[in-house]
């Protein structure tokens, strides 16, 4: 009897896959964490043996399951595959995790629980960085972290494993009416498909973040993207980072 696929398929995403396809920045994009996590030493990553190799080859067959096949051999969904390649945006919380951690209130200030996490000069920096925009309403301190999944198949479950974790300024900004009418999570995806490009084309490695009615403003809910600009790669010109992302999202709007 054939299994069931460990990772439910994402539906109507093949408007998606042709918006990809149909870009060459996009391929090689997503073409880069595959072939790292495919060839990386036995340091970094446990091989797969001929048999495992090879079972998991005849299952993906059997079940239809690329993600499962994936999961074997690069330690990836197909979906972490595109959110990786910073192709999708991740989700809010996924998986019942808090992602991004936002540690500053809505007025700037770090909040209590973590004024021992940072360096004063870290959150100083911020301070002059979020003084200086004209436009500071849901901008914040932050921490936010990429991620992949594991699957366990005595439990027949699966659970996210943290890549990377990094500190950085965190916007959030209300999605266009347009997103809100897909019907899927991967349609929502092809609809802020040329916003993301743009953002990661013009400030490569943003985390890009999406919620469904996850943004309360005056009692009411709606969707939310989330920028998130990590220190590691822009740190230096923060501000002018800041700008051209909000220059970016308001074009789109």
């Amino acid at each position: 009897m054939a299994e069931k696929t460990i990772f439910p398929r994402e539906e109507k995403s093949e408007a998606l896959f042709k918006k990809i396809l149909s870009d060459p920045w996009a391929c090689e994009k997503l073409q880069e964490p595959f072939c790292k996590y495919l060839f990386c030493s036995e340091d970094e990553a446990t091989p797969l043996s001929a048999p495992d190799f090879t079972q998991a080859l005849f299952n993906a067959y059997d079940n239809r399951d690329l993600s499962a096949f994936l999961m074997a051999i690069c330690q990836h969904s197909l979906f972490d595959l595109l959110r990786n390649s910073y192709l999708i945006p991740f989700r809010f919380n996924a998986d019942g995790k808090q992602n991004p951690v936002i540690m500053t209130d809505d007025n700037g200030n770090l909040l209590p629980e973590y004024k021992k996490a940072f360096h004063q000069k870290e959150y100083e920096h911020f301070r002059e960085v979020y003084n200086t925009l004209p436009n500071k309403k849901n901008l914040y301190l932050a921490k936010a972290y990429c991620y992949t999944h594991s699957y366990d198949p005595e439990i027949s479950a699966s659970t996210q494993i943290v890549l990377q974790e990094h500190t950085g300024i965190l916007l959030i900004r209300e999605l266009p009416d347009t997103v809100k009418q897909q019907e899927t999570e991967a349609q929502a995806y092809c609809a802020v498909w040329d916003l993301m490009t743009d953002l990661e084309k013009e400030l490569p490695m943003a985390f890009v973040f999406y919620g469904q009615d996850t943004l309360t403003e005056h009692d009411k809910r709606y969707d939310e993207l989330g920028i998130f600009l990590p220190n590691s790669h822009f740190l230096k010109h923060l501000e002018k980072h800041v700008q051209r992302a909000e220059e970016i999202i308001y074009a789109a709007n």
